[in-house]
Parts: C-alpha cells; sequence; structure tokens
C-alpha cells in the first residue's frame, strides 16, 4: 500500500513508513516559505539555539557554527543542519521529536536557564513558549518559515492513503476526492480533518513509533497458502 506525505524518501519519517510495510509517495500539498528574518538576539550571547524542524533548519543553517550550543527536536532537523554538524559535542538532540521532550531537554541540560533563542514556524503550537513563561529560561522566538499552500495544487500520485503532518496540510487533504484512507500525525492535524469534514482513520502521537504502530494494523495481511 502506499501513503503520501510531505517528506523526502530519505527522510526519518519516510523509513518509519516503509518499516511499517508501506510504500512511502513524496507529496507536497503545503510548501514552506521563509521569512528571511533575522536573529531576535545575537547568537553568540544566548545560552543555545532551539530548532523546531527541518524547515527551521534550513532557514538558519547559515547562522549556525560548531562553537554554538543547538538542540534540535528530531533527526529530521538534525539531518538538514548538515552532516559537519552531527558529531559535534554542542549538538543535543532528544530521545523523542516533541516540543515536550525538548523542553525536558533544556531543563535538564541547562538547569541554571537564561537567554534561548527558538527558531520555528508561523503555526507551531508554542508548548515551549507556554511552558518556559515565568521561568528562569527565557525564550526568544525567531519565526522563519510560514506553511503555505503549494500553487499549483500538485497532482496526487496513486495511493492509498494520505498523512497529513499539520493542520493545514489536513486542511486541504480534506477536499481530495476518492476513497483514500486519511491519518493524522497528531491531534491537531486531526482536529483540522474533522473541521474540514473529512473522515479521519487513523490518529498517531507525532512520534515515528507512533506512525509505525498506526500504520502496521492497516498494513494487509499475507496469506501462506500451503501445499
Amino acid at each position: 500500500m502506499k501513503i503520501a506525505l510531505a517528506r523526502p524518501l530519505d527522510h526519518p519519517l519516510c523509513r518509519a513508513v516503509a518499516e511499517a510495510g508501506w510504500e512511502p509517495v513524496p507529496y507536497y500539498i503545503t510548501s514552506q516559505e521563509f521569512t528571511h528574518a533575522t536573529p531576535p538576539m545575537a547568537l553568540e550571547t544566548s545560552v543555545a539555539l532551539l530548532v523546531l524542524s527541518p524547515a527551521a533548519a534550513q532557514a538558519v543553517k547559515v547562522w549556525v557554527t560548531k562553537t554554538m550550543d543547538v538542540v534540535v527536536q528530531g533527526e529530521g532537523t538534525e539531518q538538514t543542519l548538515g552532516l559537519e554538524f552531527v558529531d559535534s559535542t554542542r549538538l543535543r538532540r532528544p530521545r523523542q521529536a516533541t516540543a515536550e521532550s525538548l523542553w525536558d531537554m533544556l531543563l535538564q541540560a541547562y538547569p541554571e536557564g537564561g537567554e534561548f533563542v527558538l527558531a520555528r514556524g508561523e503555526r507551531s503550537r508554542q508548548h515551549i513558549e507556554a511552558a518556559a513563561k515565568g521561568t528562569a529560561w527565557r525564550i526568544h522566538p525567531w519565526i522563519t518559515h510560514r506553511e503555505v499552500p503549494t500553487k499549483p495544487e500538485p497532482t496526487l500520485p496513486s495511493v492509498d492513503a494520505l498523512l497529513a503532518l499539520s493542520p493545514l496540510q489536513a486542511e486541504y487533504m480534506a477536499g481530495i476526492p476518492g476513497d483514500l484512507l486519511r491519518f493524522a500525525w497528531g491531534d491537531r492535524s486531526a482536529k483540522a480533518f474533522k473541521a474540514s469534514g473529512a473522515e479521519v482513520h487513523g490518529v498517531c502521537e507525532p512520534k515515528k513509533d507512533s506512525l509505525i504502530h498506526l500504520l502496521r494494523t492497516f498494513a494487509p495481511t499475507q496469506e501462506v497458502i500451503e501445499g
């Protein structure tokens, strides 16, 4: 079975899809539009740069040096920063690719708090900013990109299912005709599907293991014929 998602084939999520027994098909119903904004403060004066997504990593990589502490949310974000940073002792990544895990790592790695620059998209759910409010960890948002619908809308390849990785993707995928399974990466995407009048066939936590488990429950079973 084939599933469309907005990631390249070498991305960790596509590898997770393949591990679940599905064939990933890159399909970009939305695109990232860079703001070209400058950092909200001098990066070298911050304790660390926090990077929430591959798109944010693409936008800030020209600003990053090996002398900076960088905390990335997930494997795809680390990969986008570039191979020269993967072996850096100043680069950290939490066990789970979630804002909650990144915040927990921040508390453990920098127990004294300080000034942190947070590179994120315009429609981020702002979990880290909310968690840090009133604490010693002062977060300075750096809005590096925004998600927009791809124009013209790309032609959907022949697939069996769609995976919405954001609420905006879910809004547009809801209107795609055909007998397709619709899966949501997180509750916000699921709510966007439902608000747009589309049925949601499965929701997973925004974690690779959860996606693998979800897709395996829908993967066709193969009968063993004895004889």
